[in-house]
């Protein structure tokens, strides 16, 4: 069965509740970066060394950190792939993310002199080059089914930057292991590692947000924003009477 096929078997609601998921998950990664980059910007916390590292600082920074990775790795083992291979991924995805939550970094950051990935270090690394792979090899999997070439075409050129995008960023993260011990530690103190993390997890949102408007071109680009104009329908007819 084509995803992009509307099936009898499947109702309106099934549907939606399908479309609504994927972007919920689209929007939580999104804001996963923000929401420390605003902590630190509100002088709550200083601006880590990497996302993992907010673990060590707040505890509502610590819990947010936790529970999203762990919503985020929910969401990915219980979501069915385009393909089995797809599906495979984002199993390992998700026990990465789980893995990334529950083993933390070292405490202060783990600036130091690379001496071999932690626990924590190999979950991360695994997990980003999962969504590095869905990005570059399975985007393109349900554009088999689309019939309009010009449509096809467009969703195409975003998977492509996405991808590139996603590519660069490992590049670097790589090239950044080959600077001097003392090039490394500074550049790590600068929020470097941050960065390129934020980076890579925006880029990935944004392909999981376009992908979902891929396969349902009804709704609108704006999340939510059916139940915001429902609300506000409701106060109007409340406010009417």
């Amino acid at each position: 069965m084509k995803m992009l096929e509307r099936n009898p078997e499947r109702t309106t609601y099934l549907e939606s509740s399908f479309i609504v998921q994927r972007r919920g998950m689209a929007v939580l990664a999104a804001i996963f970066p923000v929401a420390f980059l605003l902590s630190s910007l509100l002088g709550r916390t200083e601006l880590q060394t990497s996302i993992s590292a907010y673990y060590w600082t707040l505890d509502p920074e610590r819990n947010f950190f936790v529970g999203v990775l762990c919503a985020i790795a929910v969401f990915l083992l219980l979501y069915k792939g385009y393909t089995p291979l797809e599906d495979r991924v984002l199993d390992l995805a998700g026990l990465c993310a789980a893995g990334v939550a529950f083993v933390p970094t070292a405490r202060g950051g783990g600036c130091g002199a690379a001496s071999g990935l932690s626990a924590h270090g190999v979950f991360a690394v695994v997990f980003f080059l999962c969504l590095a792979f869905i990005c570059v090899f399975m985007s393109e999997q349900s554009l088999k089914a689309m019939p309009d070439p010009n449509r096809r075409a467009h969703f195409r050129r975003a998977y492509r930057i996405c991808a590139g995008a996603m590519i660069v960023l490992i590049g670097l993260a790589v090239a950044s292991r080959f600077l001097s011990g003392g090039a490394l530690e500074a550049s790590c103190r600068r929020g470097m590692t941050f960065w390129l993390e934020a980076l890579a997890i925006w880029t990935f949102a944004a392909f999981w947000y376009i992908k979902t408007r891929e396969l349902d071109p009804e709704h609108s680009w704006i999340p939510f924003k059916s139940w915001v104009l429902g609300a506000g329908r409701r106060t109007a007819r409340g406010g009417a009477a």
